[in-house]
């Protein structure tokens, strides 16, 4: 029996190390979360879905605020649709990974309708939510490495055949790159279509949710203590900007509204021409 236990905590020993070794030098190709979580506490964040998960670098904004009373460097905080619906499983992760000592810190809350959707058949005022289960919601450890309890609870993230492809990489800084888009036109079309079909099927499963809506302002709140707050809508294709429209009309009636009586700033990227672009690059 001795005998046996010293083999399987051999065994063990070498899984683990296995692992750790892939996880340090190969984790930004595994998975596209894990380095969210091996990272320090941070002091600016981006907050959204993939649309800032891909298309907002941190390091941009380092380097023109490098001077500015704004504690850096940015670190991007996002996920993709499935696990960065606004609401207080999201808001308590966010929370969790800020540095408490922090007081000029600047948080961009890149939203879209998308984000404010609830299942039809979920009612979130008794806890009810789609993206219960998953990262960054079930972690209780949002810096640490290496992170074995991502490792336990979330597996089946992971993609190992990354390692060799190396098409996506999920730099220290949360910055998720995509070097694998299409470039044909034809297959850029393809896969468009789908996204709008995608969403289609969104728009007849769920409906907005005056709870996430709610749960903004208490996040904005929240994170006025660290810091000063922006909320961005990124730019978007025209066809699927119309669909977001079709299934939250007063979205962006919505956002002034909540940045108004915050005394915050909403910069709408969909509209056609630089004055928001302006506008932010004085405020900030």
């Amino acid at each position: 029996m001795k005998r046996f236990i010293l083999k399987a905590l051999l065994f063990f020993s070498v899984v683990v190390g296995i692992f750790s070794m892939i996880l340090l030098f190969y984790g930004s190709y595994v998975d596209y979360f894990y380095e969210k979580f091996t990272s320090p506490k941070a002091s600016s964040m981006i907050i959204g879905d993939s649309r800032a998960l891909q298309g907002i670098q941190p390091q941009v904004i380092n380097q023109n605020l490098v001077n500015q009373n704004i504690s850096l460097p940015m670190f991007n905080y996002s996920f993709t649709i499935a696990q960065s619906h606004i609401g207080p499983l999201y808001r308590k992760s966010i929370l969790k990974k800020i540095d408490k000592k922090t007081t000029n810190g600047l948080f961009i809350l890149a939203l879209n309708p998308w984000m404010f959707g609830s299942k039809k058949t979920n009612n979130n005022y008794k806890g009810e939510f789609k993206e219960l289960g998953q990262p960054p919601h079930n972690m209780n450890y949002v810096s640490m490495n290496p992170n074995f309890e991502y490792l336990i609870k979330n597996l089946n993230f992971f993609h190992f055949k990354g390692v060799f492809r190396k098409s996506s990489k999920l730099h220290k800084n949360g910055w998720l790159e995509e070097t694998n888009l299409p470039s044909d036109q034809n297959v850029f079309n393809d896969w468009k279509n789908n996204q709008l079909k995608i969403f289609n099927g969104f728009i007849k499963n769920y409906k907005v949710s005056k709870y996430r809506m709610k749960s903004l302002d208490t996040l904005v709140k929240n994170l006025k203590k660290y810091g000063e707050i922006a909320i961005v809508r990124t730019p978007i294709d025209e066809e699927m900007l119309n669909l977001e429209k079709t299934f939250f009309k007063d979205f962006d009636k919505f956002m002034y509204e909540i940045s108004e009586s915050n005394n915050i700033h909403y910069f709408n990227f969909t509209q056609s021409n630089l004055k928001n672009i302006k506008l932010m690059m004085v405020i900030i």
